[in-house]
């Protein structure tokens, strides 16, 4: 995204990964969200990425400051509730996951001008309301969207049956009328980033979706609640010693010792019963496998979607962070500190400041910048050969998520400049190498049938359909050897260059694309004159062809992609699965293939409507107000 940004142009499709992605619909690269965009524009990778993390971390205390404050609490009772939440275990041991650290940082933002909708003007309040909505969505987590959607539900159910209970009039239609604002205003600001992620989610490899196992897949277990006092009870990956379920950070619900007994504290008074309610209820949800009413929830929507139902700690965390608000309330008010209040909440706010910080500084180590600067002497080697083509990485050592370095990352945090050299998953992105695998979890089926067959005869030295996908290099562990094909050591690795791969496009007889059991597709007589890469979303193929034939550009087949024969729009084929053509008859053509996809086309044009009613309401409720008011 940042260096798309320096060329002047968004991130809609990465020609790194899976013979070209459409990187945009994926959602977590954000490429639509303002402030990751400003962020990424104005600084340095990774400065931008460090940066992106400081500032929703303090965008998230402000907030769930600003709410406090609003439900009444003091000065020191909100500041507390802000330490708590923005130096929770839970933000900090999903940092690396910097979607969910955006999106989790407008959930206090919602809430706050959810209440102020309730309690005062309801149009420009709730317009902001659905504007922060709308910049959780562009986040591109959709998993935490879905749990701030809910919070919003919940937080009007509330606050309509304590009116009710009241005797208060008109409750039901002022609660109705924010949850409209939110929910039409809200999806119309985040349009295009949410038609593409749907257009996307249709080929997705999400087939265990719905099902009791993958919707209760990766749950907070009864035991995990000993981490609420206790957070590294099972070891951590700072020190390599944790021994645990697998994936630690899913399973943190940390928020300090102090912060844990004024929220129970709290919890005791009617005051603040809903929100102890609300942070039981979390952690039930998040407690899934051994939850038999969770087991219902695997067929409604949103919750037939996700899988690591732990993450409602997340709401738990919000909860219990404006319940020790409460709690210092509580304590505040007892005789013997009500002269020494000032003093004692220093001292709670820096004790908790304190513990926080000493768990959090292990969860999140500060690497040199050698970590991002550094070459591995493989990517030297393939960016030797000029010649354009794709790679497939099979790294010596299986990387997961979880990975890491030998001592652990407190005393290792350079660690992932042993991991880079070994090239895992998606990471030649970073060097800008062209690969034909990556991160599995985002191959569609066709793609994966495709890959499974060439790989099968590949076994066999048959390299042909790795080939028709420009496969220019193997880079193989080097205990691997590939029959047929002569090879370069350059530890860990060994390369072999493979002279028959495809180039960027080429020219090929008619083809009807059905199957490609039979063979390759066949070369036609022709040749490419020149190829012009304006972006990865607009290239142009200037062809010459002898006779009818098809131009075959080496880049994945997606529905957002178009052809332009000679300035007019033309049919795009599919080509086995995984490639594209455009049909040209006889002569010289020029032939322009770009991705505008459906997404972004609607999309955009609906996400401007709904900003510019957005500044209309707030300018005419702007206007309406009169000075006092």
């Amino acid at each position: 995204m940042h260096e798309a940004l320096r060329a002047g142009r968004l991130p809609l499709w990465s020609p790194y990964i899976f013979c070209g992605y459409p990187i945009a619909a994926e959602g977590q690269i954000a490429a639509f969200y303002p402030l990751g965009l400003l962020i990424s524009w104005l600084l340095p990778s990774p400065a931008a990425i460090n940066w992106l993390v400081i500032s929703h971390l303090m965008l998230a205390g402000v907030g769930i400051y600003l709410l406090a404050r609003t439900l009444r609490l003091s000065l020191a009772g909100a500041f507390l509730c802000s330490v708590v939440f923005s130096f929770s275990g839970y933000l900090f041991a999903h940092i690396h996951h910097v979607g969910l650290i955006c999106a989790a940082a407008w959930l206090p933002w919602v809430l706050l001008f959810v209440e102020r909708a309730w309690r005062g003007p309801l149009l420009p309040n709730a317009t902001c309301a659905a504007m922060a909505w709308g910049a959780c969505a562009l986040c591109g987590h959709p998993q935490t969207l879905f749990q701030v959607s809910l919070m919003v539900l919940f937080w009007l159910v509330w606050r309509f049956a304590g009116a009710r209970r009241l005797g208060e009039r008109q409750t039901l239609g002022r609660a109705v009328g924010i949850g409209a604002v939110v929910f039409l205003l809200g999806p119309g600001l985040a349009c295009v980033q949410l038609l593409m992620t749907a257009d996307l989610s249709k080929t997705a490899p999400h087939g265990e979706s719905g099902t009791l196992a993958y919707v209760t897949s990766f749950s907070l277990l009864p035991r995990h609640l000993i981490g609420l006092v206790a957070p590294n009870w099972q070891g951590t990956p700072a020190y390599n010693t944790y021994v645990g379920e697998k994936y630690y950070w899913e399973y943190v619900l940390y928020i300090g010792l102090l912060p844990l007994v004024l929220a129970l504290l709290a919890a005791t008074r009617r005051r603040a019963w809903t929100l102890a309610g609300l942070a039981i209820a979390a952690l039930l949800l998040a407690l899934a496998q051994g939850n038999p009413l969770y087991h219902l929830l695997c067929f409604l929507p949103g919750f037939a979607d996700f899988r690591a139902p732990a993450r409602y700690v997340f709401l738990f965390t919000f909860a219990a962070a404006i319940l020790a608000g409460h709690g210092w309330e509580t304590v505040a008010s007892w005789r013997p500190l009500r002269t020494k209040a000032p003093a004692a909440a220093c001292a709670v706010i820096i004790l908790t400041l304190v513990d926080l910080f000493a768990f959090d500084k292990s969860l999140a180590p500060l690497a040199s910048a050698q970590v991002f600067t550094s070459t591995p002497r493989v990517v030297e080697a393939i960016r030797a050969d000029q010649t354009w083509g794709r790679s497939l990485i099979v790294p010596p050592i299986p990387f997961y998520a979880d990975w890491s370095p030998p001592g652990g990352w407190a005393s290792n945090p350079d660690g992932w400049l042993e991991a880079r050299v070994y090239l895992p998953a998606d990471v030649p992105q970073s060097f800008n190498i062209p690969i034909v695998n990556g991160y599995a979890g985002f191959v569609d089926p066709e793609h994966a049938r495709f890959f499974d067959e060439a790989s099968r005869r590949a076994q066999a030295g048959d390299y042909s359909l790795y080939s028709l996908v420009g496969t220019r290099h193997f880079v193989m562990p080097s205990s691997t050897p590939l029959r047929g094909l002569p090879g370069v050591e350059v530890p860990p690795f060994r390369v072999y260059p493979n002279e028959g791969a495809r180039g960027r496009a080429f020219l090929a007889v008619a083809y009807d694309g059905t199957d490609w059991s039979d063979g390759v597709i066949r070369s036609a007589a022709g040749v490419i004159v020149s190829i012009d890469e304006s972006r990865p979303e607009h290239i142009t193929v200037h062809a010459h062809s002898e006779a009818d034939a098809i131009v075959v550009l080496n880049e994945r087949w997606d529905p957002g992609w178009h052809a332009r024969v000679d300035d007019k729009p033309a049919p795009l084929r599919e080509i086995d699965g995984v490639l594209m053509a455009a049909e040209v008859s006889a002569g010289e053509h020029t032939v322009e293939f770009l991705y505008q996809p459906r997404g972004l086309i609607i999309g955009r044009v609906v996400s401007l409507a709904s900003l510019a009613v957005c500044a209309l309401l707030l300018i005419t409720s702007l206007r309406r107000r009169r000075p006092g008011d």
